[in-house]
C-alpha cells in the first residue's frame, strides 16, 4: 500500500512523506525512516489542525480483531507552525529516550481519548476518532499511550511524535479504578507492560 501526503500548512513543509509497506519515510522535517510491525495495517493519512496556530498529519497503523475493534494503534505525527505563527516547540526534553540518532522526550499515561475529543472537534483525537469510524473502525474511549516527541528541525518550527496506544480494558481495569493524578503499582506496572510492546510496534532509522 502506497500513500502520499503533506500538510499544506505546516511552515516549511515541501516534499511529501510515504508510506509503503508499513515504511514511513520523510525527505524533511525530519528526515527519518520508520519501519512499523506487520501486524499492523496503514489505513492512510488525516489532517488536523490546533488552534489556527499549527497543523499537520497523523499516519495511522491499527491491529484489530475479526470484528474490526482496534486492539492497539500506532501513529506518526508531522506537525509545524503556521507560517503566520511566530511559535516555537520549546518544550524540554526531561525523560529522554534514544531512538535512532535523537532523544525524544517519552511519557506514557493513562487516559479517556472519548473526553479528549469532545474538547475540539478539529483536533488530533476527534479527527482520528472520525477517520477510523469511516474506514469501519471501532476504538474503544479508555487508553494507555506511549508518547515520543522531539522537535524536527533546528528553528524548532516542526516536531514528530510516536504514539502508541492500548486499551486500558485489555487489562481489566478503568479509569475511575485509579486516582487521578496519582500512580499506584499496578498502573505503573500496565504501563510499563505498554510501553514494552510499544517498542516491539516499530523501529526508527534516521
Amino acid at each position: 500500500m502506497l500513500a502520499v501526503s503533506a500538510s499544506p500548512f505546516a511552515c516549511g513543509q515541501i516534499q511529501p512523506s510515504i508510506v509503503q509497506q508499513n515504511s514511513f519515510v520523510s525527505p524533511d522535517n525530519p528526515r527519518i525512516r520508520v519501519e512499523v510491525a506487520g501486524k499492523l495495517k496503514y489505513l492512510g493519512s488525516v489532517p488536523f489542525t490546533i488552534d489556527h496556530e499549527a497543523a499537520g498529519y497523523r499516519y495511522i497503523f491499527v491491529q484489530a480483531n475479526h470484528a474490526r475493534h482496534i486492539e492497539q494503534m500506532f501513529i506518526i505525527q508531522q506537525e509545524g507552525f503556521l507560517a503566520t505563527s511566530n511559535d516555537t516547540y520549546k518544550y524540554p526534553i526531561t525523560r529522554p529516550v534514544r531512538l535512532g540518532n535523537f532523544e525524544y522526550q517519552h511519557s506514557v499515561i493513562l487516559y479517556d481519548d472519548g473526553a479528549a475529543a469532545r474538547e475540539d472537534s478539529g483536533r488530533e483525537a476527534a479527527v482520528t476518532q472520525r477517520f477510523l469510524r469511516d474506514h469501519g473502525y471501532t476504538q474503544e474511549p479508555e487508553l494507555i499511550m506511549s508518547r515520543f516527541a522531539r522537535p524536527a528541525d533546528p528553528q524548532h518550527k516542526h516536531e514528530i511524535i510516536f504514539f502508541c496506544f492500548e486499551n486500558l480494558a485489555s487489562y481489566g481495569r478503568k479509569l475511575t479504578d485509579f486516582s487521578e493524578g496519582r500512580d499506584n503499582p499496578e498502573s505503573e506496572s500496565i504501563k510499563a507492560r505498554v510501553d514494552k510492546n510499544c517498542y516491539d510496534t516499530f523501529r526508527v532509522t534516521d
